[in-house]
């Protein structure tokens, strides 16, 4: 099963990165790493083939758990993830781990322990959810005159290389996203605008990319609508798709039940954003976002017919996950009290799960001497508790360390991509076959107190923030 993240159902890349950005380039080498963004999540993974394992994305890093919600260790990000967004899980038996940098698809098979990047240009990629060494990726090619080209390139050796072109767009043409249909692996949807006027259209493929015929959905959207990207294809019905389109008036879901040849729009996010989506086993759809300034959420148990509003939602949503019955939501931690809440009543009620300031027990113990620096700078600035940053032991989930505060991981579960022995960040040793160890090793770098992440809450308290509910 492919697990992808709606990072704000298939944003841009994320704001903030002017003035911050500017601060951050006042990180030396040694320094801890940061991405010049104030600390936030991006999306949460829940792949149903891991029943253990759960895993926030952060613009800081990956936050996980491997023994089913009940403990949470950090991986910083590193030199070939910052900045990456579109995290998503590949299928068994990989369950290789995908996302894109503002330079390359990257992907790791040792939980965000060891980066590698390919396919530079990409903008968007998908994993078939059926073939874990099928991959898509949208790459865009400066042109020399200026202006670039966008078009479709398939990998058969899981994100390595991509050597065949399977669409190309014509000049004027930007491709937003690309995604392979659960139950036709052969039909490939990609979203486009056109022109100056950000004409929006559907190309579709039901041969794998021999041949594809395009739609322009314009008179079939509302007014104006200049953007639009796949938020997801009907599981068992590749004719049925999901979309995110933006308008004068705001954004919106809009469906097509005919394979792109028109659409309707059943939900709208007046004067706000559609960030948040999810589809339950039941079948219900689940939609969150902002209209004006207040956080919503909407719950179809029509297939799409009509949204009615769930009661009110405590958080802002970064993005929507779910597993079985339960729904997970990743929030905007540094706002709201909480990072993930979950819902085991398709939202209509909500508890909270984790928090940075509160769960987090560990650095991933591959990246200690990576992250040490930017943990102890996180600390001091009350994201982390200091335990994160001090503790001397916490044997792994994964690797069969015995302390009974943290469970191993289930034994039933397939090893995490046993093919590909993690590497430790610091040493260059093997750090086995269970994927990124998290016990931290003996010793921990002491407190500063200070540095760069002092100086970006210094910065960033100049953005404007969203008040606390």
């Amino acid at each position: 099963m492919s697990q992808r993240l709606a990072v704000g159902l298939r944003a841009s890349r994320r704001g903030g990165v002017g003035l911050l950005a500017a601060v951050a380039v006042l990180l030396s080498a040694g320094a801890a790493r940061a991405d010049g963004a104030f600390p936030d999540s991006l999306g949460v993974l829940t792949p149903e083939q891991l029943p253990d394992e759960t895993l926030l994305a952060t613009n800081f890093g990956l936050v996980m758990s491997f023994d089913r919600d009940q403990t949470w260790v950090w991986a910083c990000e590193q030199g070939a993830n910052s900045f990456a967004i579109l995290y998503q899980m590949g299928p068994p038996p990989l369950n290789r781990i995908y996302a894109v940098s503002p330079t390359n698809l990257i992907y790791t098979d040792d939980r965000s322990c060891t980066w590698t990047a390919s396919a530079p240009g990409t903008f968007d990629a998908f994993v078939d959810p059926t073939n874990a060494n099928r991959v898509l990726a949208v790459v865009a090619t400066t042109l020399d005159a200026g202006g670039s080209i966008y078009s479709v390139v398939e990998s058969s050796d899981a994100g390595a290389t991509f050597p065949q072109i399977r669409y190309t767009a014509a000049a004027g043409d930007h491709i937003t996203g690309v995604e392979i249909a659960r139950s036709n692996p052969q039909t490939v949807y990609l979203t486009l605008t056109s022109g100056t006027a950000y004409t929006p259209k559907v190309a579709v493929t039901t041969n794998g990319g021999t041949s594809w015929t395009l739609h322009d959905l314009s008179a079939t959207l509302p007014p104006q609508t200049y953007s639009i990207r796949l938020v997801g294809i009907d599981p068992a019905n590749p004719q049925k798709l999901i979309f995110r389109t933006g308008s004068s008036a705001g954004e919106a879901l809009s469906i097509s039940s005919d394979g792109g040849v028109s659409v309707t729009t059943p939900l709208s996010f007046p004067g706000g954003a559609f960030t948040a989506f999810a589809r339950m086993a039941s079948g219900s759809l689940v939609a969150g976002g902002v209209v004006g300034a207040t956080d919503v959420a909407y719950r179809s148990t029509d297939n799409g017919a009509t949204f009615p509003q769930l009661p009110a939602v405590p958080f802002t949503f970064k993005g929507l996950s779910a597993r079985g019955t339960k729904l997970y939501a990743a929030t905007e931690n540094m706002v709201d009290p909480y990072a993930i809440m979950t819902s085991v009543d398709e939202g209509m009620t909500w508890q909270p799960l984790m928090a940075f300031d509160q769960n987090i027990q560990a650095i991933a113990t591959c990246l200690q001497q990576y992250c040490q620096t930017d943990c102890d700078n996180r600390s001091s600035m009350d994201l982390f508790p200091d335990a994160v940053c001090t503790a001397t032991v916490m044997p792994s989930p994964i690797d069969g360390g015995q302390d009974a505060s943290l469970p191993k991981h289930d034994a039933g579960q397939p090893a995490h991509d046993a093919g590909t022995p993690a590497r430790d960040a610091a040493t260059g040793a093997g750090s086995g076959s269970g994927g990124c160890h998290c016990d931290l090793a003996p010793g921990a770098a002491g407190r500063s107190g200070t540095g760069v992440w002092g100086l970006l809450l210094a910065v960033a308290v100049l953005r404007p923030r969203r008040r606390r509910r």
